[in-house]
C-alpha cells in the first residue's frame, strides 16, 4: 500500500464508520420506532454486516493462498455463530431495558448490543492465548518484519492483523496458532475474566519518554527504530497521535522489544503490546460526531464538555489523573492512572473498548493553559477524579474533585 493510499484510508475510517452508524440508526434525532420483530430483523442484519467488515481480509493482504483460505474459514464459521447470538443479545437487552419501567426503543437496544460487540472485540484483542501462542505470537512480533504492513480500512484490521502475524510464522506453526484463534473467538458471548490491567505508563508514554532523554549512545542505549519511523519522529517531529495506524503499530512494536530487552517479563510485554495496539470506540470513531468547536466549549466554571461519543452510548463513570506540577503548581503533565466507566449493554465485564472514553477531555481539563493547582509539598503529583454522569445539560455533567497525595 502506498503511503497516499494509507493517509486517504486513516482519514476516510472515522467518516465511514460515523456514517455507518448514522446510517443504520436514522440519525440519533429521528423518532425511535416502537419495538417489534421488524427492527429486530433489520437490527440483526444491520449488526451482522457492520461485524462481518472486521472478519473480512483484504484482497491485497499478502497471504499464502492456503492461510488465507483456513481464515477466511475461521470468520465464516465465527459470523455464524455470532449471528445466532445476535437475536439473543437483543432480547436480553430488551428485558433488561424494560426493567427501567419504560417500553425499550429499537435505538436504545441496538446502540448496547453494539457497545456489547464493540467490547467483545476489545476482550479478544487483549486475551491471551495457551503457551504455544503466547511464545509464537512473541517470535513473530520479535523477529517478523511487516507484523503491521496490513492493508485496508485501519478502523477494521483486527482480524487481519492476527492472521498477518501467522504468515510471519514458519508454516509448520500456523495450524496450531489457527486452532488457537478458533478457541479465543469461541469466547466471544460466554462469561469473561477481566483482562489484565492497562499498563501505567502506556507503551507510548514510556517510549516517547526514552526517546526523549537523547540520541542512542552509551549513556542513552536503545534499539534503533526502524528508519521511517525515525524519520517520522525525529525528523518531521510527528507526536503519537499523528502518527498513522501502521506506524502506530510499529511503534508499539519496537517498544515491546526494547522492553525485553530491558529485562520486562514476556508477559507483561505482550499484554502492554495488546493495549497499545487495542482499537477502543475512541480509535474507531474519535470525534467524527462533535460539533465544529464543541472540544473548546466550557461553561462558566470551566468543567469540559460531556464527550459526544460517550454520551451517544451512554456511558458514564470516572477518570483518576496524577498531575505534575512546576514548583509554582502549574501542570507539567498529567497522566490517566484509573478508568471506572459504565456503557450499557456491557455487564459482568470491565468494558475495556470504552475506558479510554473519557481520558481526553479529562486530561485537557488538567493540562488547560492556565491551569492553577494548591503548591503540592516534596514531589508529589496532584491527584483528582473526573466524575462523569449524563443529565440534561452538558455543562453539569463533569465535576473535578481533588486530592493531594
Amino acid at each position: 500500500m502506498t503511503l497516499a493510499r494509507r493517509r486517504m484510508s486513516a482519514l476516510l475510517g472515522k467518516a465511514v464508520l460515523a456514517g455507518a452508524f448514522a446510517c443504520m440508526l436514522g440519525g440519533t434525532h429521528a423518532a425511535e420506532p416502537a419495538f417489534s420483530d421488524d427492527p429486530v430483523a433489520k437490527m440483526k442484519n444491520w449488526l451482522h454486516d457492520d461485524l462481518r467488515r472486521f472478519f473480512t481480509l483484504d484482497k491485497e493482504l499478502a497471504l499464502d493462498p492456503a492461510l488465507r483460505a483456513a481464515a477466511e474459514k475461521i470468520a465464516k464459521e465465527h459470523l455464524a455463530r455470532i449471528d445466532e447470538l445476535l437475536p439473543v443479545w437483543i432480547e436480553e437487552e430488551r428485558v433488561h431495558q424494560s426493567g427501567s419501567g419504560n417500553p425499550p426503543s429499537s435505538n436504545s437496544v441496538h446502540w448496547a448490543v453494539y457497545a456489547r460487540i464493540l467490547n467483545e472485540l476489545a476482550l479478544w484483542q487483549l486475551e491471551p492465548g495457551d503457551a504455544h501462542y503466547e511464545n509464537a505470537t512473541l517470535a513473530a512480533l520479535r523477529t517478523g518484519p511487516g507484523a503491521c504492513e496490513v492493508p485496508g480500512d485501519p478502523r477494521f484490521l483486527d482480524f487481519a492483523s492476527r492472521i498477518m502475524r501467522i504468515q510471519i510464522l514458519p508454516e509448520a506453526e500456523r495450524e496450531a496458532m489457527l486452532a488457537s484463534e478458533r478457541t479465543l473467538l469461541s469466547h466471544w458471548g460466554q462469561p469473561h475474566a477481566n483482562p489484565a490491567p492497562w499498563p501505567d505508563p502506556l507503551p507510548q508514554q514510556a517510549a516517547h519518554a526514552l526517546l526523549q532523554r537523547g540520541p542512542a549512545d552509551a549513556d542513552h542505549p536503545r534499539l534503533a527504530l526502524p528508519p521511517v519511523l525515525a524519520y517520522r519522529v525525529f525528523g518531521k517531529g510527528v507526536d503519537y497521535a499523528g502518527l498513522q495506524f501502521w506506524e502506530r503499530c510499529t511503534l508499539q512494536q519496537w517498544w515491546l522489544n526494547e522492553s525485553l530487552r530491558q529485562g520486562v517479563a514476556p508477559t507483561a510485554a505482550l499484554n502492554a503490546f495488546r493495549y497499545g495496539t487495542m482499537l477502543t470506540v475512541v480509535d474507531r470513531i474519535g470525534n467524527a460526531w462533535d460539533e465544529p468547536k464543541a472540544a473548546d466549549a466550557r461553561d462558566p466554571a470551566g468543567r469540559p464538555p460531556y464527550p459526544v461519543i460517550a454520551r451517544r452510548y451512554g456511558a458514564t463513570g470516572a477518570t483518576t489523573v496524577n498531575v505534575r506540577l512546576h514548583a509554582d503548581g502549574k501542570p507539567l503533565d498529567a497522566a490517566v492512572v484509573g478508568r471506572k466507566v459504565e456503557v450499557p449493554g456491557i455487564r459482568g465485564v470491565r468494558p475495556v473498548a470504552f475506558e479510554n472514553v473519557f481520558d481526553a477531555a479529562t486530561l485537557k481539563y488538567a493540562m488547560d493553559e492556565g491551569r492553577h493547582y494548591d503548591k503540592p509539598s516534596g514531589k508529589a503529583p496532584y491527584t483528582f477524579q473526573m466524575t462523569w454522569k449524563m443529565d440534561d445539560d452538558d455543562t453539569k455533567n463533569a465535576a473535578p474533585k481533588g486530592t493531594k497525595q
